[in-house]
């Protein structure tokens, strides 16, 4: 049978007033990890046993890693303002507040006392849930809920996945007051308007060591709306009960009971196997032709890839759409679907391979190199001044028209889904996972009419399996022995 949260206790979660007030101020520094780590090759896997570490510090045997809570802190006099991007300047969202802040770690379970390691992994999470630091909206209605997935690529046996939910709460008179005081002495064209309401946000984020992306994302979507007007409760109950929940073995089928249906995933008969997310969305954003071009500067050897939207959401499922499609050469490289904002600059001038996505509002704050390619998905636009070679034009051509074929004709594309626009699309959630429906009728996200992931994949594989025998690519990439691909950047957290 099924593991099921029902059959977990759950334990007791820090109370509030125990938080830890750990502000990330100053801090502006970046990571550089290891470039060994490969599509699902090890990354699954806890760190082995033989790293010389505490045994405090070892990864527990658990679907979920850690919890947490991101935001800006409840008195605004002691906010601190997000420093300026090196270049450029960050868009701000509708209805913003011309003014970005440092996000701070309000709740973390466990603590971040308890493990130096998660406390490091979650400081990164809060700036991958915060790509641009938090930002104070104003208007009559709620600003819409957001979710996307991050990866924290750390080395090359140790790779987490997020999860983030942006909410959002209403400042009371107090808080409000307090944030127009701000403005009047930060914002010279300020003008007040005493009945105007601030929302401020807030990211849950869950960190595993597999990468559940549909399974996580729908259960964080529907307990928060279970439970958003009881947060004690969803923090005491269910968060603890998914912290707590034994990692499945292989070929496990995890279960995830909700009230009308149960969230599941099959986990797969080996470690290369993982796919819980759904590739159509990249069809959808991209023409064919635009996708082999990605994918041909992915099989490169050294080619850096930008991914660039407005939605989070749809940086990750792009990013991870590649890595699938290239799964023949367990790619490795750079890897950081959702880069910070103070990040860019320094990232895309890292050398290849890399896939970075950044959003659109952060366009300005880099200058992309010119082997890159800076891949719009909201737009279909790719953009290089030296396109990948790897492929002959006849061997481009035939790659399209098998594309085609195993889609039965040319794909129309109308953008990025709903799906990964909102989190909860019509104010409900559409899990975008497989359920299993136990009573009534539940809408979830279906794959499209044309959408045919075996053929895409046959074509995929194909091509590459061809191009590592053609070329000797596949030896740079595969193999059991890989030459690490190390950058003298200052190792910052």
């Amino acid at each position: 049978m099924a593991p099921s949260l029902r059959d977990h206790a759950s334990f007791v979660r820090p109370a509030t007033r125990d938080r830890p007030m750990t502000r990330d101020q100053g801090d502006n520094s970046l990571v550089i990890p290891s470039r060994t780590s490969s599509l699902h090759s090890r990354i699954t896997q806890p760190i082995p046993s033989t790293l010389n570490m505490k045994p405090a510090q070892q990864t527990p045997k658990t679907l979920t890693h850690a919890y947490m809570v991101c935001g800006v802190g409840r008195e605004p006099s002691q906010w601190v303002k997000a420093p300026p991007p090196a270049q450029g300047k960050i868009g701000h969202m509708k209805g913003a507040v011309g003014q970005f802040w440092l996000p701070e770690i309000l709740g973390s379970s466990p603590r971040l006392e308890q493990d130096n390691e998660i406390a490091r992994a979650l400081h990164s999470a809060m700036r991958a849930c915060f790509p641009h630091d938090v930002e104070i909206c104003t208007g009559k209605s709620q600003p819409h809920c957001v979710h996307h997935s991050f990866v924290l690529q750390q080395d090359s046996s140790h790779t987490l996945y997020g999860i983030a939910l942006r909410v959002w709460s209403r400042a009371d008179e107090k808080r409000a007051e307090t944030i127009r005081e701000l403005r009047k002495k930060t914002e010279s064209d300020f003008y007040d308007t005493p009945d105007e309401t601030y929302w401020i946000p807030y990211c849950l984020s869950f960190l595993s060591r597999y990468p559940l992306y549909d399974l996580l994302g729908d259960y964080l979507r529907g307990m928060w709306i279970h439970w958003n007007k009881a947060t004690n409760l969803f923090h005491a109950e269910e968060v603890s009960r998914i912290l707590s929940f034994p990692a499945p073995r292989l070929n496990d089928l995890v279960r995830i009971d909700m009230k009308d249906y149960a969230l599941c995933y099959q986990f797969p008969s080996s470690q290369t196997g993982y796919q819980n997310f759904s590739m159509w969305p990249l069809f959808n954003c991209l023409s064919i032709p635009n996708i082999v071009g990605v994918i041909e500067a992915a099989v490169s050897p050294t080619r850096r890839i930008i991914f660039v939207s407005h939605y989070p959401a749809m940086l990750t499922v792009a990013a991870e759409t590649i890595r699938f499609c290239v799964r023949v050469y367990e790619w490795s490289g750079l890897y950081c679907p959702v880069v910070h904002a103070r990040h860019a600059k320094e990232l895309v001038q890292e050398p290849g391979p890399y896939i970075l996505g950044v959003t659109a509002e952060c366009k300005t704050l880099f200058t992309a190199p010119s082997d890159a390619l800076v891949v719009d998905l909201d737009r279909n636009f790719v953009l290089t001044s030296s396109p990948p070679s790897i492929l002959t034009a006849g061997q481009r051509t035939k790659m399209i028209n098998r594309l085609t074929q195993s889609l039965n004709g040319d794909v129309t594309q109308s953008g990025v889904p709903q799906h990964l626009r909102s989190a909860y699309g019509g104010g409900k959630l559409i899990p975008a996972g497989q359920i299993i429906v136990m009573r009534g009728e539940v809408e979830s996200v279906q794959d499209p009419d044309w959408w045919n992931q075996d053929g895409v994949m046959a074509v995929m594989d194909h091509v590459c399996e061809k191009l590592g025998r053609n070329t000797g690519v596949k030896a740079l990439f595969g193999g059991s022995v890989k030459k690490p691909l190390m950058t003298k950047v200052s190792m910052r957290h």
